[in-house]
Protein backbone atom coordinates (compact mmCIF):
# COMPACT_ATOMS: atom_id res chain seq x y z
CA UNK A 1 0.00 0.00 0.00
CA UNK A 2 1.88 3.29 -1.10
CA UNK A 3 0.72 7.03 0.17
CA UNK A 4 0.23 9.20 -2.01
CA UNK A 5 -0.53 12.76 -1.47
CA UNK A 6 -0.65 15.11 1.50
CA UNK A 7 -2.74 12.40 4.37
CA UNK A 8 -4.11 13.71 7.30
CA UNK A 9 -1.51 13.27 9.68
CA UNK A 10 0.70 15.71 7.72
CA UNK A 11 -1.98 18.30 7.86
CA UNK A 12 -1.78 17.56 11.58
CA UNK A 13 1.78 17.71 11.73
CA UNK A 14 2.08 20.78 10.43
CA UNK A 15 -0.79 22.78 11.68
CA UNK A 16 1.69 21.23 15.30
CA UNK A 17 4.73 22.80 14.13
CA UNK A 18 3.03 25.90 12.80
CA UNK A 19 1.88 26.66 16.54
CA UNK A 20 4.98 25.56 18.26
CA UNK A 21 6.73 28.27 15.70
CA UNK A 22 4.55 30.96 16.69
CA UNK A 23 4.88 30.99 20.26
CA UNK A 24 8.61 30.14 20.36
CA UNK A 25 10.45 31.74 17.39
CA UNK A 26 13.82 30.81 16.30
CA UNK A 27 15.67 33.65 17.09
CA UNK A 28 13.42 34.85 19.98
CA UNK A 29 14.59 36.31 23.26
CA UNK A 30 13.39 34.36 25.90
CA UNK A 31 12.61 36.13 29.33
CA UNK A 32 14.55 39.46 28.76
CA UNK A 33 17.91 37.86 28.26
CA UNK A 34 20.39 39.05 26.02
CA UNK A 35 21.75 36.37 24.41
CA UNK A 36 25.36 37.79 22.85
CA UNK A 37 25.47 37.58 19.06
CA UNK A 38 28.00 35.32 18.11
CA UNK A 39 29.73 37.54 15.57
CA UNK A 40 30.64 39.51 18.90
CA UNK A 41 32.19 36.43 20.61
CA UNK A 42 34.34 35.29 17.39
CA UNK A 43 35.39 38.75 17.09
CA UNK A 44 36.46 39.28 20.89
CA UNK A 45 38.54 35.93 20.73
CA UNK A 46 39.86 36.76 17.44
CA UNK A 47 41.56 39.90 19.07
CA UNK A 48 42.56 38.08 21.83
CA UNK A 49 44.55 35.73 19.99
CA UNK A 50 45.78 38.18 17.80
CA UNK A 51 47.12 39.68 21.08
CA UNK A 52 48.84 37.30 22.04
CA UNK A 53 50.49 36.51 19.10
CA UNK A 54 51.81 39.73 19.25
CA UNK A 55 53.17 39.38 22.74
CA UNK A 56 54.90 36.64 22.25
CA UNK A 57 56.77 37.57 18.68
CA UNK A 58 58.07 40.90 20.75
CA UNK A 59 59.26 38.65 23.97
Amino acid sequence: MEMEGITDAMKQYERATDEIVKRKPKRGKAYGIKVPDSMNIVAGLTGLFVLFVLIAELM
